[in-house]
């Protein structure tokens, strides 16, 4: 029998002084969980399918605690905000609905980045248990 790995994929936070609210854990554990589902029906999904708004917005929310984002990082911040209330089904009227090219660019390099600190795909104890079963990996 293999050893499943047990240790969680950290939430990689932009500012360690400002704690992250419960809700919106629960919404980057969630979308880790559905991206790590559907990675296993889909295997060659890569970090911008990987990394989702919620977890931008807990990178870029606490960064707002120490001084303000710059015009670029806002638009992006406001940008997964906006879409991450959308799927609650609460009407968020700030920020664009769709990023420049531009954005989009910095927006995947961003969800690089946090790919690549937390160590790559999600890690946990659900997640190793299906690989597993099903794949024996």
């Amino acid at each position: 029998m293999s050893r499943l790995k047990k240790t969680n994929t950290p939430i990689i936070v932009a500012n360690t002084e400002w704690p992250l609210p419960d809700n919106l854990i629960q919404d980057i554990k969630s979308e880790r969980m559905i991206s790590s589902l559907l990675n296993m029906a889909c295997p060659d999904m890569d970090y911008k399918d990987l990394v989702g708004d919620a977890e931008v917005v807990g990178y870029l929310m606490p960064a707002t605690g120490r001084s303000p984002l710059r015009s670029q990082e806002a638009e992006i911040y406001l940008y997964c905000v906006r879409r991450l209330l959308k799927r609650k089904s609460i009407e968020f009227k700030e920020g664009v609905e769709e990023l420049s090219e531009y954005q989009m660019q910095r927006l995947n390099e961003l969800k690089k980045w946090i790919f690549e600190k937390r160590g790559g795909k999600e890690n946990n104890p659900i997640i190793s248990a299906l690989n597993e079963v099903f794949f024996k990996n």
